[in-house]
């Protein structure tokens, strides 16, 4: 495991987020990630190889997690699974992954909603929707459900919607694509009316 992924970091963040209850929900944003065709790659070029793709995937997402605030929970084969406070967080560190992931194909998934914590761990169905999401999301993509959109405004970002999600007994969940838009500094901090977007 890379030493720069602290599960005891995760667990006790969780724990100052759940100080009374490990059961009790609260509101967090979620996500994963992985290597699009890691299986095959692993497969045809073999192990050295496929480590050595998993350690240009942590260069690209570790330092951005950091960045803002998240904290890793778990390591998940070619991905991992990381907590954020907000979702505009969130969307800012899979933007700066992105950025970083060249070469790596790189897929992301997040949602925002309430979760439980028990022993170090995130729990509940919202969790499980941000993994589907990230199953969805194709090498190079981020994806996000329509909790995480309606919490982004101001980011530097355009969403264009995608196939919505289908779990069985659940009402389909509209998701969209997120691209980052080019904007100057100053129009980042102004309001939308005042600023001109190119993709």
């Amino acid at each position: 495991m890379d030493a720069s992924i602290d599960p005891v970091a995760g667990i006790e963040w969780l724990a100052g987020l759940f100080p009374v209850r490990a059961a009790r929900r609260r509101p967090l944003t979620v996500m994963f990630t992985d290597i699009a065709g890691f299986t095959a790659y692993a497969a045809t070029r073999g192990d050295r190889a496929a480590a050595r793709l998993v350690q240009r995937h942590d260069r690209a997402v570790l330092p951005a997690i950091r960045r803002h605030s998240g904290r890793i929970l778990k390591r998940l084969g070619d991905g991992l699974m990381a907590a954020f406070a907000s979702p505009a967080a969130a969307l800012r560190a899979a933007l700066e992954m992105q950025q970083a992931a060249r070469g790596v194909r790189l897929r992301i998934g997040i949602h925002a909603g309430a979760a439980r914590s028990r022993a170090g761990d995130l729990i509940g169905h919202e969790v499980n929707v941000a993994a589907r999401i990230a199953e969805r999301a194709l090498g190079g993509e981020i994806l996000v459900s329509d909790a995480v959109r309606g919490a982004a405004d101001g980011l530097a970002a355009r969403f264009h919607p995608v196939r919505a999600l289908v779990i069985a007994g659940r009402e389909p969940r509209a998701l969209f694509r997120v691209r980052e838009t080019t904007m100057s500094a100053a129009c980042q901090t102004a309001s939308k009316a005042r600023c001109t977007e190119s993709a």
